[in-house]
């Protein structure tokens, strides 16, 4: 198992970066019909409450995400940010498979109108989320090396 600390700290790294993408992407009115917050807000329940929506968004990204990819990294293979990638790979298929349904959306968005673009835009985002934070979970095994080796 990996260093849970670090994969939380690279979750929250990769979160902010993964926000501002989010963030650039509604800025720029590219794909307006794919909003993760609102999603979220849709999914638990906190319609009319967008702080509570991205609290959840920091607290999926950076210890559900963060925390879960310090303990499967050391069984992936490869490079960590090819650990990274695929592990946001399996993360977007779990938003496809479960996150969507809890939104009231069907699985991989099939039969709305956009779906291909929910689906381009959430697997690029998932992916630079991943690769974001297999390069920092790296970076921060390295130079602030705790009692887990996983590169040994």
């Amino acid at each position: 198992m990996g260093d849970v600390r670090e994969g939380i700290i690279a979750g929250f790294i990769a979160t902010i970066v993964l926000t501002v993408a989010m963030l650039a992407q509604n800025a720029a009115a590219y794909w307006p019909d794919v909003n993760f917050i609102s999603m979220l807000q849709s999914a638990s329940g906190t319609q009319g409450s967008p702080a509570m929506a991205w609290v959840l968004h920091f607290i999926i990204g950076g210890v559900a995400w963060g925390g879960l990819f310090a303990v499967f990294s050391p069984h992936l293979p490869g490079p960590h940010w090819l650990r990274g990638l695929i592990f946001g790979l399996l993360a977007w298929l779990a938003m496809m498979v479960a996150f969507l349904p809890a939104a009231s959306m069907p699985m991989f968005a099939r039969g709305l109108p956009n779906a291909s673009d929910i689906i381009q835009v959430t697997l690029g985002l998932h992916l630079l989320f991943g690769v974001v934070m297999g390069e920092v979970y790296d970076l921060l095994l390295r130079y602030m090396p705790s009692e887990v080796d996983e590169n040994a």
